[in-house]
């Protein structure tokens, strides 16, 4: 009787359909959390790579990145700032200009938005967020006008050619607005066979996947 008493009540107040929402919450939550757990994870195996081996890898990816046909006939390309366990991305910036390439670097906005900005070796920088350099006015590259977008993250699987960024949703929403060729240089640290971590549907796969190793995925 109490079974049914309690049943009966559960189903009158549609706490069933509730029950199953927190259930999901529940799971979404976790998700979220391994997706965390997993970043650190991957910040401490970058952590763990040798000075000397880095640059050995650095130097690899750099000539390969450069034999590519979307490097060589790209005018406008966009690239990060590295800092700390990052691929050095300032070889790379140093070479595009000294190759008469346009090199654009971001800038954060509010509402976790970004822009590109016009960047040669005499732009004024200042550090932002963890220290990262972003530049001090400078002229915004629109999205659409942009050739080549050099897309940096933790991890990366080369079976549909998905990334696991840092968590912030900026590349997520600037690489939407942009017909850029979008490639990756990474560490095969950095590398996955498949996900590791939860593809969520705003994710947007990547063209290309280049590691010391050479070319990993390409689309």
């Amino acid at each position: 009787p109490y079974t049914t008493l309690f049943r009966s009540r559960l189903e009158d107040c549609n706490l069933l359909s509730l029950l199953a929402f927190f259930i999901y919450l529940n799971v979404t939550m976790g998700d979220k959390m391994n997706k965390n757990i997993f970043r650190q994870t991957q910040i401490k195996r970058l952590n763990q790579i040798d000075i000397t081996s880095k640059r050995a890898k650095e130097a690899l990816i750099l000539e390969s990145f450069f034999d590519q046909h979307e490097v060589k006939n790209a005018r406008k390309l966009a690239i990060t700032m590295s800092h700390g366990f990052e691929l050095d991305t300032a070889p790379i910036i140093q070479r595009l200009i000294e190759n008469g390439k346009c090199v654009y670097v971001p800038r954060t906005l509010p509402e976790r938005q970004m822009e590109f900005v016009e960047y040669n070796l005499n732009t004024p920088m200042q550090p932002k967020f963890q220290g990262i350099l972003e530049p001090v006015g400078g002229n915004v590259v629109r999205p659409e006008a942009l050739d080549l977008i050099i897309v940096p993250g933790l991890a990366y699987e080369v079976s549909n050619g998905y990334r696991l960024g840092f968590g912030g949703g900026y590349y997520d929403r600037y690489l939407k607005k942009t017909p850029a060729s979008k490639i990756v240089l990474a560490f095969s640290e950095q590398i996955y066979s498949d996900p590791q971590w939860d593809v969520e549907p705003f994710d947007v796969p990547l063209e290309k996947i280049i590691t010391e190793e050479g070319v990993q995925f390409e689309r």
